[in-house]
């Protein structure tokens, strides 16, 4: 029947997915996450290495052998997650010399009300912003957001300029004290800010943030890993989804996701046992 047919917009999404995928196979040659959106199991998939990467004490113990290097590493204090209302979590490919473009892909989650995670809604970034960037790089985010108000932006509008419609500062990476009195920053100071974001370019610190990142909804992405037409960002966040029984749709699709989360914050799993970190698939980011 006629409504069965899939829409523009899902065509356009499959041809996305498709086209994507030798782009991303020589990202991950070079080192780096995927940037070109990829199916929703994909993106949670990625997103959990990422998260895993800048949480994880022990995610670069392989690498004592390298050449040091100047930049550090960055890990995100446990407590930031831990005291987050949610998190958005991306790849971004950036280029370009005193004009600066960006593209890429990712997930955002909630913080519900039981203190879990919701089931994840996907984004593509694009960015177009003044600054001095020589060079061509691939760099992972993570994006804490620390109030209510900044998980309902990502839902409240179907573009969201980080930076622009809503405060965005580099996280701290302190401990103890110092951490402490970034969590309770007062107004005029930048860790105030609603969204702290924290960046890396294959496993080490970047140097750049987030800002003037904007965000798109992918409406067609979460209606196939929802099989549900017209399912909102909003829904997704309340976990307002009901589950679907094909591995690569929720939840299994998101199963390494919900690991890394977990682990992240130092939960158990629902059987009782310590969240396992996640293991499918390299980590190109590091």
């Amino acid at each position: 029947s006629p409504s069965d047919k899939p829409t523009f917009g899902e065509r356009l999404h499959q041809w996305s997915v498709k086209a994507g995928a030798p782009i991303n196979k020589m990202a991950n040659k070079l080192g780096s996450e995927a940037f070109w959106p990829s199916s929703m199991d994909l993106e949670c998939d990625k997103a959990a290495r990422i998260l895993q990467s800048f949480c994880s004490n022990s995610s670069n113990s392989s690498s004592s052998s390298k050449k040091p290097s100047q930049k550090a590493l960055v890990k995100i204090p446990p407590r930031a997650i831990q005291t987050a209302a949610g998190l958005a979590i991306f790849t971004t490919f950036r280029t370009g010399l005193h004009v600066s473009g960006a593209g890429g892909s990712g997930v955002v989650v909630s913080r519900l009300p039981n203190g879990g995670w919701s089931p994840p809604s996907g984004f593509v970034v694009h960015t177009l912003g003044a600054g001095f960037m020589a060079g061509v790089d691939i760099y992972d985010c993570v994006c804490v957001l620390r109030t209510r108000d900044a998980v309902r932006a990502f839902s409240a509008r179907p573009r969201l300029s980080l930076g622009g419609e809503i405060g965005l500062a580099a996280g701290p990476v302190g401990a103890g004290a110092s951490f402490e009195s970034a969590l309770g920053g007062s107004a005029g100071d930048d860790t105030a800010k609603p969204v702290w974001s924290y960046m890396k370019s294959r496993g080490f610190y970047a140097g750049v943030q987030a800002d003037g990142t904007v965000v798109v909804a992918r409406p067609d992405a979460n209606a196939a890993f929802y099989g549900r037409k017209g399912v909102t960002v909003d829904e997704i966040l309340r976990g307002d989804v009901p589950a679907q029984g094909p591995p690569g749709m929720w939840p299994s699709g998101a199963r390494q996701l919900m690991r890394a989360l977990n682990a992240a914050d130092g939960r158990r799993d629902a059987d009782g046992s310590a969240a396992r970190e996640p293991s499918r698939g390299p980590r190109p980011g590091d």
